[in-house]
Formats: structure tokens, C-alpha cells, sequence
């Protein structure tokens, strides 16, 4: 693994980076680091406004939204998130920017026990 990007690149990567391009980054990380993880294939058969993954490791299991830059969740994500944080699950939101200062990371190296 490597250490988060230079920030000069951060600034002008957050706005473009898709939430596809995201859980992609976030997907391998989990292998990488040989941690479960699940995205339902199609929200078609999902209920509306679960989380995007569900990554499972020795630490316990994290619940999280992908969005783009600057977009919020919608309704019933958040009140998914909120539900699942009040049942005492580690629910929350990623976007671009936690991904290229390190959060991602460090939160699945705690998930696998590294930290």
C-alpha cells in the first residue's frame, strides 16, 4: 500500500473521480488486504438507500456509502446509515477525498487488525 496522494493532485482528482472509480479503488484495497467484502451487483432487488459495501474483517464489519465529491445521501441512505450507527455498526460515507488522504486505508488496516 502506498501513502496518500500529494495533496496538489488531491484537489483536482476529488471532482473528478466517479463513485464507480471509487469502489473500485476501495474494492481492490479490500483484496489486497484480504478483507470480505460485498456491493450488491444491482440495486434493482435491493432495498432502497442501503449502503454500497459491506467490508467484513477480524476487527468487525463496516458499513459504507460511496459518493461522489460533493454529493450528499439520499434519504433513505441516510437513514440507513443512521439506523445501522445507533444499532452500534461503524456506518458512514467515503468519497474521493477520504480515499486520497489515507482514511480509507487506515480504517480497512484497523478492520484487519494492522493498526
Amino acid at each position: 500500500m502506498t501513502a496518500p496522494l500529494a495533496p496538489a493532485y488531491n484537489a483536482a482528482w476529488h471532482g473528478r473521480m466517479s463513485e464507480k472509480q471509487l469502489q473500485a479503488a476501495v474494492e481492490q484495497m479490500c483484496r489486497l488486504l484480504q478483507l470480505r467484502h460485498y456491493h450488491s451487483w444491482t440495486s434493482i432487488h435491493s432495498g432502497r438507500g442501503f449502503p454500497d459495501l459491506v467490508i467484513a474483517g477480524p476487527s468487525g464489519v463496516l458499513w459504507r456509502e460511496l459518493k461522489r465529491q460533493k454529493e450528499h445521501p439520499t434519504p433513505p441512505q441516510q437513514a440507513w446509515l443512521d439506523t445501522l450507527h445507533a444499532a452500534g455498526q461503524d456506518a458512514g460515507i467515503w468519497r474521493p477525498s477520504d480515499l486520497t488522504d489515507g482514511r480509507v486505508l487506515n480504517e480497512l488496516r484497523a478492520l484487519k487488525g494492522l493498526s
